[in-house]
């Protein structure tokens, strides 16, 4: 060999090479993050920033809009932090925007990217430039031109005025103001901008569930993944050989079930019964096992959440119902749904006999939306259901040839508020022939029956309504078809003040039509009745 010294590239031909480096890295920031970032583990030792098997995943899976489902504490906004870190400082006018859902939250998080700047190597740190730092849990490297900015939830525009090239919503399902901010947020999200939402569950109704719902539908630009608790491999406990067999002895049906499926070891089953001894029910909210059973309501729900979940699990394995777009009426034309939607599972069959509820919203924009469930009477199984904001009065007519098609089904709408006019539409002008009236017992009259049109929801009628439709869900007596209503029945509780509705940001326009319809399924009914009381 020579001894003459291998000369060194020229300037260009070393920037070269460096932006062709960091055009790879920006690419796969992955072996950046790993020789670049520290962090602090659960040990409270700061050590380099390998990723776990969950973040690994993630990183190989990542899509531009991505809306994640996790269980507690597996590393996803560490994560998501340093790859946000490694683009600003990898590539140039880029802003990185992180929102958590309260104060304390945004802190501890910011308190993340400012470990990973004052590690990071002194190579990279001349790199980059030093940073203009404000009290304002933000980075601003002039040098680059990058911003990196951790805000809050609570205050709704954080992330405003910036264009957002990355933005991560943390813990979404817990934010204070979900639709609102997020629609101000994702505006800010240029075409080839990132976005990631990111959560634990946090019951049924709000925006998080909805989200998560209608991008399994596809329905949402988002790519959807989901980590459950035993992808962690430190979500174990220790055992020996002998505590091993002993668990593998005493298997619950669920463990077992657990165990079959994924190839569960003793050492998880110890660690989950040990969490779930803490924890109890919170459990499956808090380490999801399956993004169903996570999404956990209210502990004052109403209704069976065992039942309603294994009700949404057979649901989603099941067929997609037919969309209706039109109804057949009595003189043969064809009467279209818009804008509300008939979805049916089962159309009409000669010989029988089926139960119609109404639930009657105002028709308005934004208002509540009416409802019809149809169920066969024999069998409790829904087999229809109709939905959306109309008029009262063309409610009415809709429900005129909905019950019509199903053989003339007995007909109970509920008559409170708005319910009057759909009442007078299908008496007076559809002349419906089987209407469902309500016998209210007078106590004072001697306990006489007095027959009133349609079903009334009061005080009375309440309580006997939920507390029927409650044990025909226990005992899995009503067949639900719409994973609409099993939404609708994990979210209807009882309030602290004794009410029984629909959670706050949710609806129970379904679970009133369905009520009513499993109520009129106990009255005794002939196939010629009309069920009129005498005089009408």
């Amino acid at each position: 060999m020579s001894g003459r010294r291998a000369a060194r590239p020229s300037g260009y031909a070393a920037l070269a090479e460096l932006a062709e480096g960091l055009l790879a890295l920006r690419e796969n920031p992955r072996p950046w993050i790993e020789a670049n970032l520290w962090i602090r583990d659960k040990q409270r030792r700061v050590v380099p920033f390998l990723l776990n098997e969950v973040q690994r995943d993630y990183h190989a899976h990542a899509t531009a809009w991505d809306l994640v489902l996790k269980a507690r504490q597996q590393g996803f906004t560490t994560l998501i932090c340093g790859r946000f870190f490694a683009d600003c400082l990898l590539r140039r006018n880029t802003t990185s925007v992180i929102v958590a859902h309260d104060y304390d939250s945004a802190e501890r998080i910011f308190r993340i990217v400012q470990l990973f700047w004052e590690r990071l190597p002194q190579g990279e740190r001349r790199r980059v430039g030093e940073p203009k730092l404000s009290n304002r849990r933000e980075f601003l490297w002039p040098k680059l031109n990058s911003h990196f900015y951790v805000g809050s939830a609570q205050k709704v525009s954080s992330g405003r005025g910036m264009t957002i090239h990355n933005l991560h919503c943390s813990e979404f399902a817990f934010w204070p103001r979900p639709e609102e901010s997020l629609v101000a947020l994702t505006q800010a999200v240029p075409a080839n901008g990132r976005v990631v939402i990111e959560s634990t569950p946090n019951g049924i109704g709000n925006h998080f569930h909805k989200l998560w719902r209608e991008t399994e539908d596809g329905k949402t630009r988002f790519a959807g993944h989901y980590y459950v608790w035993f992808e962690s491999s430190e979500y174990a406990a220790h055992v020996d050989e002998a505590e091993a067999q002993e668990i593998r002895a005493s298997l619950a049906p669920d463990e077992q079930d657990l165990v079959q499926r994924y190839k569960l070891t003793p050492a998880q089953i110890k660690w989950r019964r040990l969490k779930k001894r803490d924890l109890g029910e919170l459990f499956k909210q808090e380490y999801a096992e399956d993004d169903v059973n996570c999404f956990l309501a209210s502990t004052r729900a109403c209704f069976d959440q065992g039942a309603l979940g294994r009700m949404a699990a057979r649901i989603a394995a099941e067929l997609a119902p037919e969309s209706v777009a039109a109804i057949p009426t009595r003189d043969g034309r064809m009467l279209p749904v818009a804008p509300a939607r008939l979805l049916v599972w089962k159309q009409p069959q000669e010989g029988r006999l089926y139960v119609v509820g109404g639930d009657v919203g105002e028709g308005l924009a934004g208002g509540d939306a009416s409802c019809a469930i149809v169920l066969d009477r024999q069998s409790g199984e829904q087999v229809a259901e109709l939905h959306g904001r109309v008029a009262p009065d063309r409610f009415g007519y809709l429900l005129d040839a909905l019950g019509r098609w199903y053989n003339a089904a007995m007909l109970a709408v509920e008559r409170n508020n708005h319910g009057h006019s759909t009442l007078n539409t299908l008496r007076n002008v559809c002349r419906y022939p089987r209407l469902y009236f309500h016998i209210r017992y007078d106590a004072r009259a001697g306990v006489v029956a007095i027959p009133i049109l349609g079903w009334p929801t009061d005080q009375q009628t309440k309580p006997i309504l939920v507390d029927d439709l409650a044990a025909a869900i226990s005992e899995e007596a009503v067949l639900l078809r719409s994973s609409d209503v099993v939404d609708e029945c994990m979210t209807f509780v009882t309030t602290d003040s004794g009410a029984q509705q629909a959670q706050q940001g949710a609806h129970d326009d379904r679970v009133m039509a369905l009520g009513i319809a499993w109520q009129v399924r106990k009255r005794p009914q002939s196939r010629g009745s009309t069920q009129r009381p005498e005089g009408w």
